[in-house]
């Protein structure tokens, strides 16, 4: 059970007729965005993400926040179809600093389940309950009136596959970048965003020097709301690559969404993904909720995942669901 990230990460490659040539990480949990609103499109965020959402896409783009206070958690069963134990969770906390900065804080776990050692005769060597820990802060600032920079750095730690349990441990950070432009007018809006995220040492894992999954990104979105009626149409699109793969890995995500009445809203989208590179393709649904009181709002996010172009019976994505509840406190403008 050693190289259960492989599994996780690859699996549906040995099911192609040619050889692939993935790349794998470390600390996997990294991949994994804590938004059910980013899931339902697509996996996409990195200029159309809002609100908390953008701790995990975009931290620059938080310097734009109009809330004091912002809080969020996010729960999903992850990789359902190979696994009935595994559990994605994320705690994060948005705040204001000025009118023109912010920071945020969050806390991700990844439960793997139980996990039983065996050496090459079958005999089980060791139990144990595998897990994986990531402790992000970030700072967003205001460089201009529609541009923000923004850092991240993360603590992780994690228990190594090897043939006892050990603890690993290691840092990386992320730099970010967020622009827009008004269309026109205030209810017309064009973003766009680049992300380099990731970046940190090799961690050695039963004696092999393994990269962190360090990425590039890039994302353009387009939002619009009619004053009247306060309908809102917003789309995206996405790519990103990890730095050590070549171009065939780039992944690209696209989605829509429908707001009803600014309270009410649809969401769809796909992730395409190379077949050779890890053939995470799906189509993402979800729907949401908010609710207005004064200076306050409350949000629910559900998304639903169907994968598609797999030749596995079963792919890691099937029947894959989560949601993400969010709270925010007295608006800043």
């Amino acid at each position: 059970m050693k190289n259960i990230f492989l599994f996780l990460y690859i699996i549906p490659f040995a099911l192609h007729a040619q050889s692939p040539a993935p790349v794998v990480t470390a600390f996997p949990s990294l991949r994994i965005p804590a938004s059910s609103r980013g899931l339902a499109m697509g996996d996409g965020g990195i200029a159309s993400s809002e609100a908390n959402q953008q701790l995990c896409y975009n931290t620059a783009k938080t310097a734009f926040t109009q809330n004091f206070h912002q809080a969020s958690v996010s729960y999903m069963p992850w990789l359902t179809g190979i696994s009935n134990d595994t559990r994605f969770m994320n705690v994060n906390y948005l705040a204001n600093i000025s009118n023109s900065s912010a920071m945020g804080v969050a806390v991700t776990y990844l439960s793997l389940g139980s996990l039983s050692v065996r050496d090459d005769n079958g005999a089980t060597l060791s139990n144990y309950h595998a897990n994986e820990y990531n402790l992000m802060g970030s700072y967003a600032l205001q460089f201009a009136d529609k541009v923000s920079l923004g850092l991240a750095f993360h603590l992780l730690g994690q228990n190594a596959y090897t043939d006892v349990p050990k603890n690993l441990y290691s840092i990386c950070g992320d730099i970010s970048y967020y622009q827009y432009t008004q269309l026109g007018d205030a209810s017309k809006k064009l973003e766009w965003g680049i992300v380099v995220s990731n970046l940190g040492p090799k961690v050695n894992i039963a004696g092999a020097s393994t990269a962190l999954p360090a990425n590039v990104g890039i994302g353009v979105g387009y939002k619009s709301m009619d004053a009247n009626s306060n309908d809102q149409y917003s789309f995206s699109i996405d790519a990103n690559r990890l730095i050590a793969e070549d171009w065939n890995a780039v992944r690209l995500s696209a989605g829509a969404e429908y707001g009803f009445a600014g309270q009410f809203f649809l969401r769809g989208g796909v992730s395409l993904e190379n077949k050779y590179k890890g053939d995470r393709k799906f189509f993402g649904l979800g729907v949401g909720y908010k609710g207005l009181v004064a200076d306050q709002s409350w949000a629910l996010d559900f998304h639903y995942l169907i994968p598609f172009g797999v030749v596995a019976a079963v792919s890691p994505f099937q029947n894959s669901y989560g949601f993400t509840l969010s709270l925010h406190f007295g608006n800043f403008q």
